[in-house]
Protein backbone atom coordinates (compact mmCIF):
# COMPACT_ATOMS: atom_id res chain seq x y z
CA UNK A 1 0.00 0.00 0.00
CA UNK A 2 2.90 2.38 0.73
CA UNK A 3 4.24 1.78 -2.75
CA UNK A 4 0.89 2.70 -4.27
CA UNK A 5 0.72 5.90 -2.24
CA UNK A 6 4.21 6.93 -3.28
CA UNK A 7 3.72 6.02 -6.93
CA UNK A 8 0.48 7.60 -8.26
CA UNK A 9 1.29 6.45 -11.78
CA UNK A 10 1.47 2.85 -10.60
CA UNK A 11 -1.81 3.37 -8.77
CA UNK A 12 -3.40 4.60 -11.97
CA UNK A 13 -2.09 1.63 -13.94
CA UNK A 14 -3.46 -0.80 -11.37
CA UNK A 15 -6.86 0.95 -11.37
CA UNK A 16 -7.07 0.94 -15.17
CA UNK A 17 -6.04 -2.72 -15.30
CA UNK A 18 -8.75 -3.65 -12.81
CA UNK A 19 -11.37 -1.57 -14.64
CA UNK A 20 -10.52 -3.08 -18.03
CA UNK A 21 -10.58 -6.57 -16.55
CA UNK A 22 -14.02 -5.96 -15.03
CA UNK A 23 -15.42 -4.58 -18.31
CA UNK A 24 -13.92 -7.53 -20.21
CA UNK A 25 -15.42 -10.01 -17.74
CA UNK A 26 -18.89 -8.46 -17.90
CA UNK A 27 -19.04 -8.35 -21.69
CA UNK A 28 -16.90 -11.34 -22.66
CA UNK A 29 -19.90 -13.45 -23.73
CA UNK A 30 -21.68 -10.65 -25.60
CA UNK A 31 -19.84 -7.56 -26.80
CA UNK A 32 -16.42 -9.25 -26.88
CA UNK A 33 -17.56 -12.75 -27.82
CA UNK A 34 -15.51 -12.64 -31.00
CA UNK A 35 -12.29 -12.39 -28.99
CA UNK A 36 -13.11 -14.61 -26.02
CA UNK A 37 -11.65 -17.79 -27.49
CA UNK A 38 -8.17 -16.27 -27.48
CA UNK A 39 -8.60 -15.43 -23.79
CA UNK A 40 -9.89 -18.88 -22.90
CA UNK A 41 -6.98 -20.48 -24.72
CA UNK A 42 -4.52 -18.36 -22.74
CA UNK A 43 -3.29 -16.36 -25.74
CA UNK A 44 -4.34 -13.01 -24.28
CA UNK A 45 -5.14 -11.74 -20.74
CA UNK A 46 -8.69 -10.90 -19.74
CA UNK A 47 -8.24 -7.14 -19.97
CA UNK A 48 -7.13 -7.50 -23.60
CA UNK A 49 -10.76 -8.20 -24.60
CA UNK A 50 -11.67 -4.58 -23.90
CA UNK A 51 -8.51 -3.34 -25.63
CA UNK A 52 -9.19 -5.41 -28.76
CA UNK A 53 -12.76 -4.19 -28.76
CA UNK A 54 -11.58 -0.58 -28.58
CA UNK A 55 -9.26 -1.24 -31.53
CA UNK A 56 -12.32 -2.32 -33.57
CA UNK A 57 -14.30 0.70 -32.27
CA UNK A 58 -16.50 -1.58 -30.17
CA UNK A 59 -17.34 0.15 -26.88
CA UNK A 60 -19.85 -0.65 -24.10
CA UNK A 61 -21.55 2.69 -24.70
CA UNK A 62 -21.81 2.30 -28.48
CA UNK A 63 -25.46 2.36 -29.51
CA UNK A 64 -25.73 -0.87 -31.46
CA UNK A 65 -23.39 -2.95 -29.33
CA UNK A 66 -24.87 -1.66 -26.11
CA UNK A 67 -28.27 -2.86 -27.20
CA UNK A 68 -26.82 -6.22 -28.04
CA UNK A 69 -25.52 -6.85 -24.55
CA UNK A 70 -28.60 -6.07 -22.50
CA UNK A 71 -28.96 -8.62 -19.68
CA UNK A 72 -31.70 -11.15 -20.23
CA UNK A 73 -33.93 -9.74 -17.53
CA UNK A 74 -34.06 -6.35 -19.32
CA UNK A 75 -34.49 -7.62 -22.85
CA UNK A 76 -38.25 -7.36 -22.59
CA UNK A 77 -38.18 -3.69 -21.61
CA UNK A 78 -39.68 -2.70 -24.94
CA UNK A 79 -42.10 -5.60 -25.17
CA UNK A 80 -45.70 -4.49 -25.29
CA UNK A 81 -44.87 -1.21 -27.06
CA UNK A 82 -46.08 -0.43 -30.53
CA UNK A 83 -43.47 -1.06 -33.26
CA UNK A 84 -43.34 2.67 -33.96
CA UNK A 85 -42.41 3.30 -30.31
CA UNK A 86 -39.74 0.63 -30.48
CA UNK A 87 -38.35 2.18 -33.63
CA UNK A 88 -38.08 5.54 -31.88
CA UNK A 89 -36.19 3.96 -28.98
CA UNK A 90 -33.81 2.15 -31.33
CA UNK A 91 -33.13 5.23 -33.41
CA UNK A 92 -32.32 7.20 -30.29
CA UNK A 93 -33.65 10.45 -31.73
CA UNK A 94 -36.50 12.41 -33.19
CA UNK A 95 -35.21 12.23 -36.76
CA UNK A 96 -35.97 8.50 -36.98
CA UNK A 97 -39.08 8.45 -34.82
CA UNK A 98 -41.42 8.11 -37.81
CA UNK A 99 -40.48 5.32 -40.19
CA UNK A 100 -42.43 4.84 -43.39
CA UNK A 101 -42.14 2.08 -45.93
CA UNK A 102 -41.42 2.99 -49.51
CA UNK A 103 -45.08 3.12 -50.39
CA UNK A 104 -45.52 5.88 -47.79
CA UNK A 105 -47.26 3.74 -45.16
CA UNK A 106 -46.28 3.89 -41.51
CA UNK A 107 -44.42 0.75 -40.50
CA UNK A 108 -46.65 0.25 -37.47
CA UNK A 109 -49.32 -0.92 -39.87
CA UNK A 110 -47.23 -3.84 -41.07
CA UNK A 111 -47.36 -7.32 -39.66
CA UNK A 112 -44.21 -9.39 -39.03
CA UNK A 113 -44.02 -10.45 -42.68
CA UNK A 114 -43.87 -6.83 -43.80
CA UNK A 115 -47.36 -6.93 -45.31
CA UNK A 116 -49.86 -4.23 -44.49
CA UNK A 117 -53.57 -4.88 -44.25
CA UNK A 118 -54.12 -3.75 -47.84
CA UNK A 119 -52.11 -6.71 -49.15
CA UNK A 120 -49.03 -4.75 -50.22
CA UNK A 121 -45.57 -6.08 -49.43
CA UNK A 122 -42.82 -3.88 -48.02
CA UNK A 123 -41.72 -2.87 -51.50
CA UNK A 124 -45.18 -1.52 -52.25
CA UNK A 125 -46.00 -4.28 -54.70
CA UNK A 126 -49.29 -6.14 -54.82
CA UNK A 127 -49.03 -9.71 -53.48
CA UNK A 128 -52.51 -10.85 -54.41
CA UNK A 129 -51.17 -13.27 -57.01
CA UNK A 130 -51.27 -10.93 -60.01
CA UNK A 131 -47.53 -11.09 -60.64
CA UNK A 132 -46.73 -11.82 -64.27
CA UNK A 133 -43.61 -13.82 -63.53
CA UNK A 134 -42.50 -16.38 -60.95
CA UNK A 135 -38.80 -16.44 -60.26
CA UNK A 136 -36.81 -19.55 -59.41
CA UNK A 137 -33.32 -19.92 -58.04
CA UNK A 138 -30.76 -20.94 -60.61
CA UNK A 139 -27.02 -21.46 -61.00
CA UNK A 140 -24.77 -18.59 -62.09
CA UNK A 141 -21.06 -17.94 -62.53
CA UNK A 142 -18.90 -15.52 -60.56
CA UNK A 143 -19.49 -12.64 -62.95
CA UNK A 144 -23.04 -12.50 -61.57
CA UNK A 145 -21.60 -10.72 -58.51
CA UNK A 146 -19.88 -7.90 -60.41
CA UNK A 147 -22.74 -5.54 -59.53
CA UNK A 148 -23.45 -7.01 -56.09
CA UNK A 149 -22.91 -5.50 -52.65
CA UNK A 150 -22.64 -7.54 -49.44
CA UNK A 151 -23.72 -5.92 -46.17
CA UNK A 152 -22.92 -7.69 -42.92
CA UNK A 153 -20.85 -8.20 -39.81
CA UNK A 154 -17.58 -10.06 -39.17
CA UNK A 155 -18.81 -13.18 -40.94
CA UNK A 156 -19.27 -11.17 -44.13
CA UNK A 157 -15.88 -9.56 -43.52
CA UNK A 158 -14.48 -13.09 -43.58
CA UNK A 159 -16.24 -13.79 -46.89
CA UNK A 160 -14.44 -10.83 -48.44
CA UNK A 161 -11.10 -11.86 -46.96
CA UNK A 162 -11.15 -15.55 -47.87
CA UNK A 163 -13.23 -15.73 -51.06
CA UNK A 164 -11.19 -14.14 -53.83
CA UNK A 165 -13.78 -14.68 -56.61
CA UNK A 166 -16.29 -12.55 -54.67
CA UNK A 167 -13.83 -10.03 -53.25
CA UNK A 168 -12.44 -9.26 -56.71
CA UNK A 169 -15.88 -8.69 -58.21
CA UNK A 170 -18.40 -7.63 -55.55
CA UNK A 171 -18.45 -4.65 -53.21
CA UNK A 172 -18.38 -5.25 -49.45
CA UNK A 173 -19.91 -2.87 -46.91
CA UNK A 174 -19.15 -5.04 -43.88
CA UNK A 175 -17.82 -4.34 -40.41
CA UNK A 176 -17.06 -6.38 -37.30
CA UNK A 177 -19.88 -6.20 -34.71
CA UNK A 178 -22.29 -4.48 -37.10
CA UNK A 179 -25.98 -4.90 -36.21
CA UNK A 180 -29.30 -4.23 -37.88
CA UNK A 181 -29.82 -1.43 -35.37
CA UNK A 182 -26.71 0.56 -36.26
CA UNK A 183 -26.16 -0.38 -39.91
CA UNK A 184 -27.30 3.09 -41.00
CA UNK A 185 -25.82 4.93 -38.03
CA UNK A 186 -22.11 4.15 -38.17
CA UNK A 187 -19.60 5.58 -40.63
CA UNK A 188 -17.51 2.52 -41.40
CA UNK A 189 -17.13 2.43 -45.18
CA UNK A 190 -13.69 3.59 -46.29
CA UNK A 191 -13.33 5.97 -49.24
CA UNK A 192 -10.45 8.04 -50.61
CA UNK A 193 -11.65 11.01 -48.59
CA UNK A 194 -12.48 9.21 -45.34
CA UNK A 195 -15.22 7.01 -43.88
CA UNK A 196 -18.86 7.37 -44.84
CA UNK A 197 -22.09 5.71 -43.72
CA UNK A 198 -24.13 3.09 -45.55
CA UNK A 199 -26.80 5.57 -46.61
CA UNK A 200 -24.30 7.78 -48.38
CA UNK A 201 -22.55 4.77 -49.93
CA UNK A 202 -25.81 3.39 -51.33
CA UNK A 203 -26.75 6.86 -52.56
CA UNK A 204 -23.50 7.18 -54.47
CA UNK A 205 -23.52 3.73 -56.08
CA UNK A 206 -26.27 1.67 -57.68
CA UNK A 207 -26.14 -2.14 -57.49
CA UNK A 208 -27.95 -4.95 -59.23
CA UNK A 209 -27.96 -7.19 -56.14
CA UNK A 210 -27.86 -6.45 -52.42
CA UNK A 211 -26.98 -9.28 -50.00
CA UNK A 212 -27.63 -8.77 -46.28
CA UNK A 213 -26.57 -10.98 -43.39
CA UNK A 214 -27.10 -9.35 -40.01
CA UNK A 215 -28.64 -10.62 -36.79
CA UNK A 216 -26.10 -12.47 -34.67
CA UNK A 217 -24.51 -9.64 -32.67
CA UNK A 218 -27.93 -8.29 -31.69
CA UNK A 219 -29.52 -11.64 -30.87
CA UNK A 220 -29.62 -10.81 -27.16
CA UNK A 221 -31.73 -7.71 -27.80
CA UNK A 222 -35.49 -7.82 -27.38
CA UNK A 223 -37.65 -10.45 -29.00
CA UNK A 224 -38.05 -11.62 -32.59
CA UNK A 225 -40.73 -9.07 -33.42
CA UNK A 226 -38.55 -6.22 -32.18
CA UNK A 227 -35.72 -7.48 -34.40
CA UNK A 228 -37.96 -7.91 -37.44
CA UNK A 229 -39.41 -4.41 -37.11
CA UNK A 230 -35.89 -3.00 -37.24
CA UNK A 231 -34.96 -5.27 -40.15
CA UNK A 232 -38.05 -4.13 -42.08
CA UNK A 233 -37.03 -0.51 -41.64
CA UNK A 234 -33.61 -1.29 -43.08
CA UNK A 235 -35.12 -3.15 -46.04
CA UNK A 236 -37.45 -0.26 -46.79
CA UNK A 237 -34.59 2.22 -46.79
CA UNK A 238 -32.37 0.01 -48.95
CA UNK A 239 -35.24 -0.37 -51.42
CA UNK A 240 -35.56 3.42 -51.60
CA UNK A 241 -31.82 3.81 -52.23
CA UNK A 242 -31.55 0.81 -54.60
CA UNK A 243 -34.90 0.71 -56.43
CA UNK A 244 -33.77 -1.66 -59.18
CA UNK A 245 -31.74 -4.13 -57.12
CA UNK A 246 -32.59 -7.70 -56.22
CA UNK A 247 -32.37 -7.87 -52.44
CA UNK A 248 -31.26 -11.11 -50.79
CA UNK A 249 -32.00 -11.61 -47.11
CA UNK A 250 -29.46 -14.17 -45.96
CA UNK A 251 -30.48 -16.28 -42.99
CA UNK A 252 -28.30 -15.87 -39.90
CA UNK A 253 -25.55 -18.49 -39.89
CA UNK A 254 -25.79 -21.06 -37.12
CA UNK A 255 -23.24 -21.56 -34.35
CA UNK A 256 -21.73 -24.91 -33.40
CA UNK A 257 -23.54 -27.41 -31.21
CA UNK A 258 -21.04 -26.82 -28.40
CA UNK A 259 -21.73 -23.08 -28.45
CA UNK A 260 -25.47 -23.45 -28.85
CA UNK A 261 -25.81 -25.75 -25.82
CA UNK A 262 -24.17 -23.39 -23.32
CA UNK A 263 -24.94 -19.86 -24.52
CA UNK A 264 -28.25 -18.30 -23.48
CA UNK A 265 -28.18 -15.85 -26.40
CA UNK A 266 -25.96 -17.22 -29.14
CA UNK A 267 -27.82 -20.46 -29.70
CA UNK A 268 -29.48 -22.03 -32.71
CA UNK A 269 -32.96 -22.04 -31.22
CA UNK A 270 -32.96 -18.24 -31.20
CA UNK A 271 -31.29 -18.08 -34.60
CA UNK A 272 -33.94 -20.39 -36.10
CA UNK A 273 -36.77 -18.28 -34.69
CA UNK A 274 -35.36 -15.15 -36.24
CA UNK A 275 -34.59 -16.86 -39.53
CA UNK A 276 -38.18 -18.08 -39.79
CA UNK A 277 -39.37 -14.51 -39.36
CA UNK A 278 -36.81 -13.20 -41.85
CA UNK A 279 -38.08 -15.64 -44.46
CA UNK A 280 -41.52 -14.04 -44.17
CA UNK A 281 -40.11 -10.69 -45.29
CA UNK A 282 -39.40 -12.00 -48.78
CA UNK A 283 -41.93 -11.18 -51.49
CA UNK A 284 -40.17 -13.50 -53.99
CA UNK A 285 -40.29 -10.80 -56.65
CA UNK A 286 -37.79 -8.18 -55.55
CA UNK A 287 -36.78 -9.53 -52.14
CA UNK A 288 -35.67 -13.15 -51.71
CA UNK A 289 -34.71 -15.20 -48.66
CA UNK A 290 -31.76 -17.57 -48.92
CA UNK A 291 -30.38 -19.75 -46.12
CA UNK A 292 -26.73 -20.70 -46.54
CA UNK A 293 -26.94 -22.86 -43.39
CA UNK A 294 -27.78 -25.81 -45.60
CA UNK A 295 -24.22 -25.63 -46.93
CA UNK A 296 -22.50 -25.63 -43.51
CA UNK A 297 -24.90 -27.43 -41.15
CA UNK A 298 -24.44 -30.92 -39.73
CA UNK A 299 -27.29 -33.44 -39.59
CA UNK A 300 -28.62 -31.81 -36.41
CA UNK A 301 -28.84 -28.29 -37.78
CA UNK A 302 -25.71 -26.94 -36.11
CA UNK A 303 -22.64 -25.36 -37.68
CA UNK A 304 -20.64 -28.39 -38.77
CA UNK A 305 -17.78 -29.62 -36.61
CA UNK A 306 -14.42 -28.64 -38.03
CA UNK A 307 -15.76 -25.78 -40.13
CA UNK A 308 -15.21 -23.09 -37.47
CA UNK A 309 -12.19 -22.02 -35.44
CA UNK A 310 -14.25 -20.48 -32.62
CA UNK A 311 -17.73 -22.09 -32.89
CA UNK A 312 -19.07 -18.89 -34.52
CA UNK A 313 -16.91 -17.90 -37.49
CA UNK A 314 -15.94 -20.05 -40.44
CA UNK A 315 -12.38 -21.14 -41.03
CA UNK A 316 -10.78 -19.63 -44.12
CA UNK A 317 -11.14 -22.92 -46.00
CA UNK A 318 -14.86 -23.16 -45.12
CA UNK A 319 -15.92 -19.98 -46.91
CA UNK A 320 -15.92 -21.84 -50.22
CA UNK A 321 -19.09 -23.63 -49.05
CA UNK A 322 -20.83 -20.27 -48.70
CA UNK A 323 -19.49 -19.19 -52.10
CA UNK A 324 -20.79 -22.35 -53.78
CA UNK A 325 -24.18 -21.90 -52.15
CA UNK A 326 -24.47 -18.39 -53.58
CA UNK A 327 -23.52 -19.62 -57.03
CA UNK A 328 -26.34 -22.18 -56.95
CA UNK A 329 -29.03 -19.94 -55.43
CA UNK A 330 -29.34 -16.86 -57.59
CA UNK A 331 -32.21 -15.04 -59.29
CA UNK A 332 -31.85 -14.02 -62.93
CA UNK A 333 -34.47 -11.74 -64.39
Amino acid sequence: MKILKKCPILTGIVAITIALSIVSLIFKDTLYSEYVDKYESGDIPLLALALKGATDEVFPWSSGEQEALLPEDTQGADEGKEPSEQAENMAGGEENAIISDISGNDISGNDISGNDISGNDISGNDISGNSEEVYEFTEVDDDYFTDAVFIGDSRTVGLSEYCEPLDSRATFYARTSLTIYDVFKKEYIKTDTGKIGLEEALSRNQFGKVYIMLGLNEIGTGDTEYFINAYTEVLNRIRELQPDAIIYIQGIMHVSEAKSKVDKNFNNEKINARNAALAELADNKTIFYIDMNESVDDENGNLGEGLSFDDIHLKASSYERWHEFLLHNAIVR
